[in-house]
């Protein structure tokens, strides 16, 4: 009897575009299988021979590691020169559509009138649903030959084969990379495994902003670039809190205005997180956590740290910028992107408030990595797909977004509102405070480390932790008995999340 053919797998072998992780586990085991079936087979001369070259070719793989079967299956990225004249359409997933249009899409028609844009939405989001899944199967019936992906799907998508890199296209026309910042695309090249298979033309980290005159007025000494949290909160601490009104003053607004949200921020600067990297098990109850909640207790039950109010209907004008505590000069201290410093000069300039003299210094960071960033983010890559058809129309459209120009259209167009850009460009508005306190520092690379939550839990837990909080703070239960209660009913949501979680 003939062995079984396995026209499936081979027509993957065929077409998979190799990446540097290696050939997925399954078609491995399916090659493997394929040798091991054809080493027994031994009617004919013509079989042992088969057999022997693939028991040479399995011994081969077993001691490297089967590092060298990618040197037998080398993905051919074609680099063709860009066709201006053939009038042809190009489709690209993005969060919406007709705003993919406005931002980037139409001013690349109009530099190539032979294009047409496809411009469709990406897949809603699903709580129930592997997120890279989603986007996986877009690509499968979509097709499009740009995608716009977050970067924990991007690390999927590249593991998988699924995308294209772009190093041959960055190679033949000696693109010069040297004009982003490094630290973004080192990010993308290091979560591709060392290809870089997309680009993202923003990223987004935190700085410290202060209140000069806050700081003078009390004798309080300015902070200063890469202070550890403890070091902040103390300087947080001497701000007197029992003002009233307009005399209330706060010594930190945290970047999410909560006590979870200040937990979470100082325990990611210190690389640990309110569960194992699995999410299956709290670990809540450890000294570090302890020292960390005991902190935002006190800050609480004190009232140097700010908290957020919940908005009931809706805000514009003034009344937006008069919520945040910060910019009407009555806190300290604040942690927040680059947005606040637009906020802080837009509030100034069309409501006269913010009327203080303040400046940015770095992030507070882990004494032990003085020189990385905890809150370094990519959110979302530009990528083409491993079965575009037309990839250099893909790529020519990448570059477009990631142009001199259509930066300085995007940066003039929506100020402040879309993070840092990766792209270095001298604006034609003067910055007046420290953007190097947004660069300065490098990304962490044990980032990945840390669980990623789906958002139900993320929202089970934070609730969880401010109740808690609050009660220690209040003094109706003990700090123990609060770390106590959020370890236990932490697990209880995890457990939960996992029933409702499966099919």
């Amino acid at each position: 009897m003939r062995p079984k053919r396995f026209p499936d797998w081979e027509k993957e072998l065929k077409h998979f575009p190799l990446n540097p992780k290696g050939v997925p586990p399954k078609l491995m085991n399916s090659v493997e299988e394929r040798i091991a079936m054809e080493a027994t087979t031994k009617r004919s001369r013509g079989k042992v021979w088969v057999a022997a070259a693939a028991l040479l070719l399995a011994s081969a793989i077993l001691f490297t590691q089967r590092e060298p079967i990618l040197g037998l299956f080398k993905q051919e990225v074609k680099t063709p020169q860009f066709d201006v004249k053939t009038e042809r359409s190009i489709k690209v997933q993005w969060v919406d559509g007709m705003s993919f249009m406005s931002r980037y899409g139409n001013a690349f028609i109009i530099q190539y009138p032979n294009m047409d844009v496809d411009a469709i939405n990406s897949p809603p989001y699903d709580p129930q649903k592997d997120r890279a899944v989603q986007f996986e199967e877009l690509i499968e019936k979509e097709k499009p030959d740009v995608v716009y992906v977050p970067m924990e799907v991007y690390k999927k998508l590249a593991d998988k084969g699924l995308l294209l890199p772009l190093d041959p296209f960055i190679q033949k026309e000696k693109y010069d990379l040297g004009v982003f910042q490094e630290s973004v695309v080192e990010t993308i090249r290091d979560s591709g495994g060392g290809k870089l298979y997309g680009m993202a033309p923003n990223f987004s980290t935190q700085a410290l902003y202060y209140n000069k005159s806050l700081f003078d007025k009390y004798g309080v000494p300015y902070p200063t670039d890469q202070m550890s949290w403890e070091d902040v909160l103390a300087l947080a601490q001497r701000f007197p809190a029992n003002g009233q009104g307009e005399d209330r003053v706060y010594g930190l607004i945290p970047y999410s205005a909560s006590p979870y949200g200040t937990a979470e921020s100082i325990g990611r600067t210190k690389g640990i997180g309110l569960t194992d990297a699995d999410v299956s098990k709290m670990t809540a109850n450890t000294d570090a956590w302890r020292s960390i909640f005991q902190f935002v207790a006190d800050g609480v039950k004190k009232g140097w740290l700010y908290e957020s109010k919940p908005l009931t209907g809706s805000i514009s004008g003034a009344d937006f910028y008069k919520r945040n505590p910060f910019l009407t000069g009555n806190a300290a201290m604040m942690v927040s992107t680059n947005s606040t410093a637009n906020d802080l000069i837009q509030a100034k300039q069309r409501y006269n408030l913010a009327d203080f003299a303040w400046d940015i210094v770095t992030e507070p960071v882990d004494p032990a990595k003085p020189n990385v960033s905890s809150t370094f983010r990519i959110d979302e890559i530009y990528a083409i797909p491993a079965n575009s058809e037309n990839a250099r129309d893909g790529w020519e459209l990448i570059k477009s977004i990631h142009s001199e120009a259509m930066t300085r259209k995007v940066s003039s167009s929506y100020t402040g509102n879309f993070g840092l850009y990766s792209r270095k460009f001298e604006s034609r508005t003067p910055i007046t405070y420290r953007l190097e306190a947004f660069t300065m520092l490098r990304p962490d690379d044990q980032a990945s480390s840390l669980a990623i939550m789906d958002r139900p839990l993320y929202t089970s837990l934070s609730a969880i932790v401010n109740e808690e909080m609050k009660s220690a703070a209040a003094g109706t239960k003990s700090l123990d008995d609060a770390i106590g209660a959020i370890q236990q009913r932490g697990q209880t949501a995890i457990e939960q999340a996992k029933v409702e979680k499966k099919p």
